[in-house]
């Protein structure tokens, strides 16, 4: 139970008056006007009324003595935290021979965001530079269905340069074997029939793919909606690396993709400089190291049994291949208009009318037919197929050496994507200039500042210039001055206000007068309107002329808003406990609420739970000793919310800098319980109207049951404070639900059920699992009302 401030003094305006007047005649027996017109009762008044203010401040002083208090042991408001996101560059036309074949994109590139509903303006910076690529992901191989097949994922489009995908696939098949996928890459996607590219070769260094996995409410492989919950196994950076130690990156280096594009020989395995997605587990970068003199595979250059695997026909390209698909009657050879057999393949006089000759005229010629100046669309007017992608491509290759539990999906494979935060940079400030006086302070133009993801410190470098203009030595930013000495070069910085403080002399040294003191960089931004939706970052301010657009394809997230001084007062008794360390399950679960960037309505931990990934969606399994799941509920508008990756990453990352590094860590959106029936019969007052009921007791229903504003709802908001994780559904508090709307004057019965506890069981208590929450479709409730008549 949380113990009330107390109230030093609990007198108001009207008793302050009274009290007066009450001892007006021990004092002032000839007083004996008490009436309002009295002018010493003015006075009265006007004493209350300075008495009253006077109290009001001095009731303040348990909260003032709190705050100190707070300060004292370092708690104070969280600062604002800010959005990033993915930004996709796309390169201009550089379909020129002499056009560069990659086009640095420097850092702290600015990118607006295109939303007229913003309050004000939002840019995202670059977080790093990226190297583009004048490349495009043209094709992508899978295995089939059946053993030994492949499949194509998606179709290319050559206007637009891309590779359109009309849901998630799988790059290994169902990962119970071993297996590879396959990503061709085209150089200078754009091209004009006039240039001469035989020099170009792919790029030599280091290649940026990023790889996005599905999401809950994205379609999955199978086209189905993701309903959730995902779960995700807090990892720390070197198990992300572990992650893909069962995957081989290798490159096609071969010299007749013919004949041995799937031989081992041909392939040269290529460094990994680094992988976030745990072997394409989840979203993220992978950083390839690329060899020089990459030479580019057309399809055409392929086998007839490559392409058959891929569940194409490819036209013939040799004698042998034409005359065997005469004899096997693949086509009419009369259905291939005469001046191409004579003045394209360069036959004279073919015997169109009489097959099994031909073929075998064919078969004889000594030379090879002119198959290069024949148009594809005459071929696939016969029913060939068409290559897949018109040039030739750098062909990567993933290939999985073991299997796994649960096969990995992928929504896109991109290039030229880097990182980006909502944020600007400002370079070179000056603030001030020093007068040699101790505890002096100065602020930024702009605020707040922006915390560091990485280093969890403000983003900012502060120098001291003397009247020579000579640099002084450099100066740290401190949590406080304790242990510093007079000649220690520390500032305190408030990031939330940008105030820059410096020593008394005594603890921290002052800066000597005449200096100046300057910012020399540093990023400002913050805040949860920076997590915007995808496809809204994309109004490029910086100038970059080789790059056509830019934009997010994924929401940006991890923006929050600065705490305020009620909310580090709550949090306090709880960093108290916790002192930032994850020991007790209570532990795990309040400081993920505290994950800055993830707006959590609720978390629950769960000890001695482990999250088995081999199902969909992952079950728990009890009895695991040194694993802990995190049940966690976000803030969001959907009817079952539920984490996003983002999300997910975000509190993992904060939550493995709290725990002991032998627990095994696990973090999940909820489960939920359909409530499958919920019948009532409901007696109306006589004078209500039975419509206007009904939807009051559907409108009290939807509510009670809502896993945000779920349960018993303030009089003020007409909001609960949310369905507990878990909590079990009383019928008693259903049928309390129901008596208190307007208008209904008994509740005969009431039915309700779910999967586990049907409705014919008539339970007072239907028990809802643990990390599960109740869901109410909107079309369950059934309600029966009517007037007491006969009753």
């Amino acid at each position: 139970m949380t113990l009330p401030p107390p109230k030093l003094d609990d007198r108001d305006y009207r008793s302050l008056v009274e009290e007066a007047r009450a001892r007006i005649p021990t004092y002032t027996g000839d007083w004996t006007n008490f009436n309002e017109s009295d002018p010493g009762m003015t006075l009265v008044q006007l004493h209350a009324w300075l008495t009253e203010t006077l109290l009001w401040r001095m009731n303040r002083l348990p909260d003032l003595a709190y705050v100190n208090f707070l300060n004292l042991i370092g708690t104070q408001p969280a600062p604002a935290r800010a959005a990033t996101a993915e930004l996709t560059f796309t390169l201009a036309k550089l379909d020129k021979a002499q056009d560069p074949l990659t086009v640095l994109i420097p850092k702290n590139v600015t990118v607006g965001v295109d939303d007229p509903d913003l309050a004000s303006p939002i840019s995202f910076e670059t977080d790093s530079s990226l190297r583009a690529i004048n490349a495009a992901v043209a094709a992508i191989t899978v295995p089939g269905a059946v053993a030994g097949d492949r499949a194509l994922v998606g179709s290319y489009h050559e206007d637009s340069a891309e590779l359109l995908l009309t849901q998630p696939f799988r790059p290994f098949g169902d990962a119970t074997a071993a297996a590879e996928m396959r990503v061709g890459l085209l150089l200078r996607p754009y091209r004009d029939d006039k240039q001469n590219y035989f020099l170009d070769r792919f790029p030599e260094g280091e290649l940026d793919v990023t790889v996005f996995v599905p999401e809950v409410y994205d379609t999955d492989a199978d086209g189905e909606e993701i309903e959730g919950p995902f779960g995700m196994t807090c990892l720390f950076p070197w198990q992300v690396t572990e992650g893909g130690a069962d995957l081989v990156w290798e490159v096609y280096d071969g010299t007749d993709p013919a004949t041995d594009m799937d031989t081992s020989s041909a392939w040269k395995e290529l460094t990994l400089r680094g992988d976030d997605t745990a072997g394409l587990a989840r979203s993220g970068h992978l950083y390839l190291d690329m060899p020089a003199g990459l030479s580019a595979v057309p399809f055409t250059a392929l086998s007839r049994e490559h392409w058959k695997d891929l569940g194409l026909s490819k036209p013939p390209g040799e004698n042998i291949e034409l005359a065997e698909d005469i004899e096997n009657e693949v086509f009419i050879p009369a259905d291939l208009a005469p001046d191409i057999w004579k003045d394209q393949l360069g036959l004279p006089d073919p015997d169109l009318a009489d097959p099994i000759a031909l073929a075998g005229a064919i078969k004889a010629l000594p030379d090879e037919l002119d198959f290069a100046a024949v148009e594809s669309d005459a071929w696939t007017d016969l029913g060939y197929s068409a290559p897949p992608v018109t040039y030739g491509l750098i062909w990567l290759r993933a290939r999985l050496t073991t299997a796994r539990d649960r096969a990995p999906e992928i929504s896109a494979i991109r290039l030229n994507t880097v990182r980006a935060t909502a944020a600007t940079t400002r370079t070179n400030e000056t603030l001030g200039t020093s007068a040699g006086r101790p505890n002096q302070s100065f602020k930024t133009k702009r605020a707040p500042i922006l915390i560091d993801p990485a280093t969890d410190t403000p983003d900012i470098t502060i120098d001291l210039v003397d009247a020579s203009g000579t640099r002084s030595e450099t100066w740290e930013r401190g949590e406080d001055f304790f242990g510093a000495g007079r000649d220690t070069n520390r500032y305190l910085l408030d990031p939330e206000t940008g105030t820059i403080t410096f020593g008394d002399g005594v603890n921290g040294r002052i800066p000597v007068a005449g200096t100046r003191i300057i910012a020399s960089g540093y990023r400002v931004g913050g805040g949860a309107a920076g997590n915007v939706a995808a496809g809204t970052i994309t109004s490029l301010k910086t100038a970059l002329p080789r790059v056509e657009k830019v934009t997010n394809h994924r929401d940006a997230s991890g923006g929050s808003d600065a705490e305020t001084l009620d909310q580090a007062k709550l949090r306090a008794p709880q960093q108290l406990r916790t002192r930032d360390r994850a020991v007790s399950a209570d532990d795990f679960a309040d400081l993920a609420l505290r994950t800055p960037g993830v707006d959590l309505k609720s978390a629950f931990a769960l000890p001695l739970v482990a999250l088995d990934h081999a199902t969909d969606p992952p079950t728990h399994l009890p009895n695991s000793a040194g694993a802990v799941t995190v049940v966690v509920l976000p803030n969001n508008a959907d009817p079952k919310p539920q984490p996003s990756e983002d999300q997910l990453r975000l509190i993992c990352a904060y939550l493995n800098e709290r725990r002991l590094i032998t627990t095994e860590l696990y973090v999940t959106g909820p489960r939920y319980l359909d409530i499958n029936t919920l019948e009532a019969e409901i007696l109306v007052r006589p004078d209500e109207d039975l419509k206007a009921v009904q939807d009051r007791c559907l409108a009290a229903l939807a509510q009670y049951f809502h896993p945000l504003d779920g349960g018993y709802p303030d009089e003020t908001t007409g909001k609960g404070p949310g369905w507990p994780i878990g909590g079990d559904i009383y019928t008693g508090n259903v049928f309390d639900r129901l008596l208190a709307q307007e208008g209904v004057l008994r509740v005969p019965s009431l039915s309700i059920g779910t999967a586990d506890d049907p409705a014919d069981a008539c339970l007072d208590r239907l028990t809802v699992p643990e990390g599960t929450l109740v869901h109410l479709p909107g079309t369950v409730a059934k309600l029966t009302v009517r007037y007491p008549r006969g009753d």
